[in-house]
């Protein structure tokens, strides 16, 4: 991952995005679903969803439009997915997401896999049945809308300061019962690193989906920032979980 629609590009490039995954998808086992947007951060940056008897994880390219990229030789719409299914259960542990820094988009920078809990002992053996898929349209989560892209920058425009703004677009079947009079409720929590300062949501009438509109100011800023916001109609979700870091300065 060298960019994308979330970051501003470190240097000058035709192409509007770089990378071969643009998020980690996570299936849970309470029936959550989780959307991780990634970045090329500054600085190393390893964070961690804890789980108990994961159903799927992978690192996915979701977005197959060929001018999101424009690279006639790279073709960065066509690369595959990779979505790991346990087979049985996996007990406690997490999936551990790792962000290398990188100053171009030669080298690989972001893996993810699984900890258990409770590690092997030395000199036993440890077994893990899996089934591993690669392709384009892996890991559907039902119903719920997804997560299709997530931007950020200032968010007062007409007069700047230090409020960041993050839109997150979500499309699906499940919120195609709402509109302008009807809408469904955002929720959207923060750590301790940031105050939100508002939260809208809207129609989009490009994509037929809702945007969601986020206004935060960070309190530090060499911490990084957690986020998670979903959409959902009274206590029934209507979409994946958006979770998403603001690495450090």
């Amino acid at each position: 991952f060298y960019f994308g629609e979330n970051q501003a590009k470190p240097i000058e490039d035709y192409r509007p995005e770089v990378h071969d995954s643009d998020g980690l998808a996570i299936q849970s086992s309470n029936g959550e679903w989780i959307w991780r947007p990634l970045v090329n951060p500054k600085r190393l940056l390893v964070t961690s969803f804890a789980l108990t008897d994961p159903q799927g994880f992978g690192l996915l390219q979701r977005d197959r439009e060929f001018s999101s990229y424009e690279d006639l030789n790279a073709h960065f719409e066509s690369r595959p997915s990779a979505w790991v299914e346990p087979q049985g259960k996996w007990g406690e542990g997490r999936v551990e997401l790792v962000q290398i820094p990188v100053p171009n988009e030669t080298n690989d920078n972001v893996v993810a896999f699984w900890v258990p809990k409770n590690p092997p002992a030395i000199g036993k053996s440890y077994d893990l049945e899996y089934r591993l898929s690669w392709g384009k349209d892996l890991a559907k989560p039902g119903n719920l809308a997804t997560v299709t892209q997530t931007r950020w920058g200032h968010g007062y425009r007409e007069k700047p300061d230090n409020t960041l703004a993050l839109i997150v677009d979500f499309e699906g079947a499940s919120l195609k019962p709402f509109d302008a009079s009807n809408r469904p409720e955002a929720v959207v929590t923060s750590d301790d690193n940031a105050k939100i300062i508002s939260t809208n949501i809207y129609p989009n009438e490009a994509t037929g989906g809702w945007r969601l509109e986020l206004q935060l100011y960070r309190n530090t800023d060499n911490k990084p920032v957690e986020l998670r916001g979903l959409l959902r109609k009274g206590n029934t979700p209507l979409s994946e979980t958006w979770s998403y870091v603001i690495p450090p300065n």
